[in-house]
């Protein structure tokens, strides 16, 4: 088959599929092609397509016979989408049956009709240019796709998400639109009809055959007709629904198969292969750095030429293309050719292939393109060698052959989108060569990298979430200013000063100027993301402008946007004539060229890791690519450094002191002037090559000119990182004073330290401290904001920042600073990771240290910088909220958005749900959404659909908020499995902000409602009760006197630990009964985990062990019924402690304890028992009385209030980790003391609970203390037997304690019972995993339906009823 481009386009649909997928579908297969084609004939023969009719002709003609052929037979046409007296009128509305079309009519207002219709139709004259204005008046200045795109934008909303498929077509070319794409400007699918029908055929026609023409006919059939748009009931999915999944599990499974090849096999050979070709003494960084600038190069190049942007139909390039060198090493590894290992023709033809990218060649039909990727100047190493032909047939066979199924099949990249590039290479970054002992090069992970980790790519949706809900604000904001200036205007102000004023207000304009960075951009996925989103605001700005103002004022308007547009399409189109240069009219669309706008002036971003910067350009380049038009220099606006640590100037001027001022005075009033030259530079389009070299040029001169005042900023947060003693502070007043030289130097690194002013041991050892600071300026690369990106803020010195960025947007890393050791030594020494408790790995760790271990030095220097890290973000200053506990990077990178953005600016992020949940983020949460800053908050349950690689119940949240702005609620949704989900009003709901302090008057962090019924049913509870502790006044206020205590931590007292084996040998201890044992030294007694407990169960499971499991080696051993039967039974722990250490409990009296380990998710999530008082683990917290011990009778109402259902309902609405943490407790509504006196006939509900509890705990022999503290002995004073274990007296037992806290908690009002019992049933319904339980097992929900017996029996109160089932 010919080249697939010939007859399609965009990006909706992967060419693979409509080149073969398509043809195993039965749509597909019931398309007779040739009748078809006979009546497409028929049509185009009464339609005078070679003197290109206008607009009504085509659309009357042409338009509606074709789509009546395709079967839509049921549309309304001119149907005015809005509600004012504007005219917004799409030409077409297509509905998938008489029946819709019935109801769309029922309704009066024309815009009300598109929620019941399938599609929209636009039609433009034959021939139209489809994405460019082709004139300044009329409907000619306007671009048909932006029309369209306009359309459907605001049909999504008008419809919520009911109707979002366009078809755009100029009679030759037909477009199919869908408004929920990735990138609606590039994912379309274009047909050129034209072509297909063989009408004007042109050279490109000549190979084609009559299969070819009938196959992309059924497709064009297959894809536009009524059938592809119909639904088999509501929610299923339609035809086009089933081909965008294909082709999304294509996209998906290629990338993740070549990311692995590329991470375990391309990478390391090509990494040996330069390092092998390489002088001997070449460093192992420039190496690494080489093999990756070759990795970015075979991409770009790969890309570019599937995706036409090369000249790969110029039979003139035909002997460089590296598509022709793939197909061959495709064919010669069919047959099973070798390849020289001496030759290297195809590095040859490679390396000219770069050149001549970089320089152009016009001979050949090629523009130069430049921007540093291909140049020999910036990588000589890769100019200076060559590789062998069988190592680059290896690399273009990996990254052009899928094999599959014993099948070999081309990847085309036109396949692939440029985000999804970005994330195959992205997983390289942390890795870096390493020579072994015997000097041969390896791959291994960088020793601050945290784990060999596999790919994080955020999924297209969530990024397109994040950046729709966090630009809008911003693009309200251009478009109101547009309307303000308009309002302002007067009838008697002339023209031309109502259309300069306008252009002033211009909201293209004002959103090209908008400023959006990624500080953790990573491979520049969501910057990509962010070129698309906003070029379609520009574009959609620039043609609502003329509509308004030809609406208003009757006058006919241009956006500066499109004036720059035009401008710009006339140099490139002008050089590519003159240079004769390969450049199709259609290449210079107006969406490309916005684009390339977008990125020059509104994209920033920064990264740690310069290859990753250099990735982000890669992927930025390719997807802003212009035909004849250099590559954007984007360098001024994307930074390598560490965004979280740098100085901003007025912190450094403050730690520099007294009188240092007029050391660095010069350099900073220098620094700041360059915001001018940026100005400069951005204005520049980079259209042709000298402009591009003129911004290369002018940043060179920026770097200059800041240099020297930005490494004096570095230096000055280098020597607060070394933390100096006190005695050689004196040494940094010395330097500043000019004791060591001149200052400014020494700080840049340009001059060493001398005893010009000083002793010589002072000099020396200012010397040691300058070394130790370079090292660190070198490894952190600081990145200082303000000097970095000169013109977004200014006014340096003062004491608030003046600036920011408009938008911070991103998803930054989620590792915890301090250092993981099982994570950093499973990827590098696993047997360590594997270490069963702490205190073994240190002792492994230890042994390291004494063999010499270069390991260990590498471990140590890892885990010194994560402790100085920590303590600078602790202590530095510039995390004062989110810098509390055991901090996870991605805490940081949020508050330092908020530091970025100016006053009234968004922050988008995605981070772990901990950020609205986490005791560590409250106060910064607090802060955000009860002053009413918070924008939207969408919870995400991860499930394995978003992040393959992160556990299926971690729970992440798109978080949209703003330092200053002010919103009147904040959107909010809870454990969402998908975007869509977003568009049920029941899911996703406002929240005010004095409901988030209402529910968590503690913490003011975020609840977890899944349906807006959860938070009308909690927020009623937490009106009728008291949480436990109550801190939001001047001084807590207990329901209940308690307080919280752990025992053992499983890490840091590992020391007091031991196995039965270790008990019997190393201890020399025997049992003494009740799973206890003696030894010399004292009494041992099961040390109980979380695991071990249940509701009313201190025997719900043993603990065995799975040495092969990193993370979690100890698992629960099953316990059946008949083995809780025989009282003598007792769980199997893991590890028994010193029954001297047990201080919490050393009275002897039972403990409460529950699961600290716990999820929303689980069958149940509140778990707690009352256990005999041995020791416990820190995951297994305890509940204590504040001042003395709880007394039987209280532990009991504690116990059975926790493991209410009612109780446990309110716990899943706050728990967003799985770790049920005592500030969650606290804030949990509960029943006071003082309730329990109510009376239910002849007993009080304390009584009530007090039997109740006392039978389901009281099971066992080791139980028997407990059972003596609530008075249940015999009348000799002796202890009764323990009850029976009885599954179904147990059920009863626990309905009548839940319909009891159901009353309680005023959940069923007896003025309102059948609303009341219907809440109950929704309450007992989020407890999925139990009903499904209880069904299997008894065909029913047992539980619930025995606790609504028991509601009524209680109401009528009868405690003691016999309620059957």
């Amino acid at each position: 088959m010919n080249d697939p481009t010939l007859f399609a386009a965009g990006a909706l649909f992967t060419q693979d599929y409509l080149s073969e997928g398509i043809a195993a579908t039965a749509a597909y297969a019931a398309i007779d092609p040739q009748p078809l084609r006979e009546r497409l004939d028929a049509i185009l023969a009464g339609f005078p397509h070679a003197s290109r009719p206008n607009e009504a002709t085509t659309e009357s003609d042409l338009v509606w016979p074709v789509l009546s052929l395709l079967g839509w037979s049921d549309y309304l046409t001119q149907q005015n989408l809005s509600a004012s007296g504007r005219v917004d009128v799409p030409d077409g509305l297509l509905f998938i049956d008489a029946g819709a079309k019935a109801q769309a009519n029922a309704h009066p207002e024309e815009w009300k009709r598109y929620e019941f219709g399938a599609a929209i139709v636009e039609s433009k004259r034959w021939g139209r240019a489809l994405d460019r204005a082709e004139g300044r008046k009329g409907e000619e200045r306007d671009t048909p796709s932006t029309q369209l795109l306009r359309y459907l934008r605001r049909i999504d909303d008008l419809t919520s998400g009911a109707l979002r498929w366009g078809i755009l077509t100029n009679g030759a070319r037909w477009r199919l639109y869908f408004s929920g794409a990735r990138s609606t400007i590039d994912d379309y699918l274009e047909i050129d009809l034209a072509r297909v029908l063989g009408l004007d055929p042109d050279l490109l026609d000549s190979g084609v055959t009559p299969a070819e023409r009938d196959h992309w006919l059924r497709v064009f059939a297959a894809m536009f007709s009524r059938s592809a748009f119909e639904r088999a009931a509501p929610g299923a999915p339609s035809f086009h629904d089933t081909a965008r999944s294909e082709a999304a599990f294509y996209e998906e499974r290629v990338a993740k198969s070549l990311s692995e090849l590329v991470f375990t096999k391309l990478y390391p050979m090509l990494g040996k292969a330069v390092a092998k070709a390489a002088p001997a003494d070449t460093p192992l960084d420039e190496i690494r750095q080489a093999t990756l600038i070759l990795l970015y190069r075979l991409l770009f190049v790969l890309y570019a030429e599937d995706r036409g942007l090369l000249p790969v139909r110029d039979p003139r390039f035909d002997d460089y293309a590296l598509r022709v060198a793939r197909l061959d090493i495709g064919r010669r590894k069919d047959a099973g050719d070798a390849f020289s290992g001496v030759a290297k023709h195809i590095w040859s033809r490679f390396a000219s292939l770069a050149e001549m990218i970089d320089q152009g060649d016009p001979s050949v039909g090629l523009p130069p393109y430049n921007g540093g990727l291909f140049s020999g100047e910036q990588t000589p190493l890769l100019k200076s060698i060559a590789l062998g032909d069988d190592v680059m047939a290896e690399a273009l066979d990996i990254l052009s052959w899928e094999q599959r199924g014993g099948r070999r099949r081309y990847i085309n990249y036109r396949d692939l989108s440029v985000q999804q590039l970005g994330s195959i290479y992205e997983r390289l970054l942390e890795f870096e060569l390493a020579r072994d002992e015997t000097g041969a090069v390896d791959v291994r992970p960088n020793i601050f990298a945290r784990k060999n980790s596999g790919s994080y790519y955020t999924p297209d949706d969530l990024v397109l979430l994040i950046l729709d809900e966090t630009l809008e604000p911003l693009i309200s904001d251009a478009h109101e200013g547009f309307d303000r200036a308009m309002a302002s205007l007067k009838p008697s102000d002339s023209e031309d000063y109502k259309l300069t004023q306008l252009q002033k207000a211009d909201p293209a304009k004002a959103i090209t100027r908008l400023r959006v960075c990624d500080p953790a951009m990573g491979s520049g996925h969501f910057l990509v993301s962010l070129v698309d989103r906003l070029t379609n605001h520009a574009l959609d700005a620039m043609a609502e402008a003329a509509a308004l103002v030809q609406d208003n004022l009757g006058l006919e308007y241009e956006s500066p946007v499109a004036a720059e547009v035009r401008e710009v399409r006339g140099t490139i189109r002008h050089n590519a004539q003159d240079q004769n240069w390969t450049v199709a009219e259609e290449q210079l669309d107006d969406p490309q060229l916005v684009k390339r706008m977008v990125l020059k002036r509104c994209v920033y971003g920064a990264d740690k890791n310069r290859m990753a910067v250099e990735l982000a350009k890669v992927s930025l380049w390719l997807h802003t690519f212009t035909v004849g038009a250099p590559l954007s220099f984007i360098d001024h606006h994307l930074a390598c450094g560490d965004s979280l640590f740098g100085l901003w100037v007025r912190d450094a001027i403050d730690k520099a002191g007294a009188g240092g001022e007029l050391l660095y005075i010069e350099e900073l009033r220098t620094a700041e002037r360059q915001a001018a030259t940026m100005q400069r530079i951005e204005a520049l389009t980079d259209a042709e090559i000298a402009e591009a070299h003129s911004s290369a040029e002018m940043w060179r001169d920026v770097e200059f000119q800041v240099g020297p005042f930005d490494s004096f900023v570095s230096f000055i947060h280098a020597l607060d990182w070394l933390d100096l003693p006190r005695a050689q502070r004196p040494l940094i007043t010395q330097w500043l004073d000019g004791g060591f030289g001149d200052p400014l130097p020494i700080a840049r690194g340009k001059k060493e330290p001398e005893a010009y002013r000083a002793k010589p041991e002072e000099a020396e050892a200012f010397r040691a401290i300058w070394q130790a600071a370079r090292e660190l300026i070198e490894e952190e690369r600081f990145l200082n904001w303000q000097i970095t990106f000169p013109g977004v803020w200014k006014n340096w010195a003062s004491r608030e920042l003046e600036g920011g960025f408009d938008a911070v947007i991103g998803n930054p890393p989620w590792d915890r600073i301090k250092l993981q050791q099982v994570e950093w030594f499973a990827a590098r020494r696993p047997e360590i990771a594997m270490a069963q408790r702490a205190s073994d790995r240190g002792k492994m760790i230890k042994a390291l240290e004494k063999a010499g271990d270069p390991l260990f030095a590498d471990y140590a220097k890892a885990d010194r910088r994560a402790a100085d890290t920590m303590r600078i973000a602790r202590k530095g200053g510039h995390y004062p909220l989110l810098s509390r506990g055991d901090i996870n990077l991605y805490s940081l990178f949020v508050e330092r958005a908020y530091r970025l953005v100016k006053p009234g600016g968004m922050v988008g992020l995605l981070t772990p749900s901990g950020i609205a949940s986490d005791l560590s983020a409250s106060a910064f949460f607090r802060k955000v959404a009860t002053g009413g800053h918070l924008k939207a908050l969408y919870d995400f349950e991860n499930k394995k659909v978003f992040f393959p690689d992160v556990h299926a119940s971690f729970k992440f949240a798109v978080m949209v908020a703003s330092p200053e702005r002010t919103f009147t609620a904040a959107r909010c949704a809870f454990y969402l499995h998908g975007v869509g989900e977003l568009h049920n009003p029941d899911q996703c709901f406002p929240i005010a902000a004095a409901d988030f302090a209402r529910v968590n008057p503690n913490t003011g962090t975020a609840p977890i409602f899944r349906t807006a019924r959860d938070m009308a049913l909690t927020t009623a509870i937490y009106a009728r009760c008291p949480v436990l502790v109550d801190r939001s006044g001047d001084e807590p206020v207990a329901a209940w006197p308690v307080k919280y205590a752990t025992m053992f931590h499983m890490t840091n007292n590992s020391h007091l630990f031991r196995t039965r084996a270790e008990l019997e040998g190393k201890e020399g201890a025997w049992p003494i009964g009740g799973n206890r044992w003696q030894s010399p030294s004292g009494e041992w007694v099961p040390l109980y985990v979380g695991r071990m407990i249940h509701q009313f169960d201190h025997r719900a499971a043993s603990v065995t062990v799975n040495e092969e499991n990193l993370h979690n080696a100890a698992l629960s051993g099953e316990i059946t019924a008949a083995m809780k039967a025989d009282p003598t039974f007792t769980p199997e722990p893991q590890f028994w402690v010193p029954r001297s250490e047990c201080k919490a409990n050393a009275d002897g009296s039972a403990t409460l304890a529950f699961r600290d380990i716990a999820r929303a998710t689980d069958s149940r999530t509140f778990i707690a028992a009352i256990c005999p008082s041995y020791g416990f683990g820190n995951k297994a917290p305890l509940i204590l009385g504040r001042e003395r011990g709880l007394y039987a009778d209280e532990t009991t109402l504690l116990a059975s209030n926790c493991n209410a259902v009612v109780f446990d309902y309110v716990t899943r609405s706050k728990l967003q980790s799985t770790s049920l943490n005592w500030f969650i407790v606290e804030q949990l509504p509960v029943i006071p003391p003082e309730a329990y006196s109510r009376a239910f006939g002849p007993k009080t509900a304390a009584e009530i609970v007090r039997e109740s509890v006392l039978e389901l705990t009281y099971t066992a022999h080791d139980m028997a203390p407990f059972a003596r503290d609530m008075g249940y002995v015999d009348e000799t004073g002796e202890v009764r037997p323990p009850y029976v274990w009885d599954e179904d007296r147990r059920l009863a037992l626990r309905a009548r304690l839940d319909a009891l806290y159901f009353i309680l908690y005023g959940v069923f009002d007896p003025a309102s019972p059948e609303q009341s019992r219907d809440d109950v049933r929704y309450i007992y319904s989020t407890f999925p995993i139990v009903e499904r339980e209880e069904l299997a097992r008894w065909g029913r929900y047992r539980s619930r339906d025995l606790c609504l017996a028991w509601i009524n029996a209680l109401i009528a109160g009868q405690p003691d009823a016999a309620v059957e089932g």
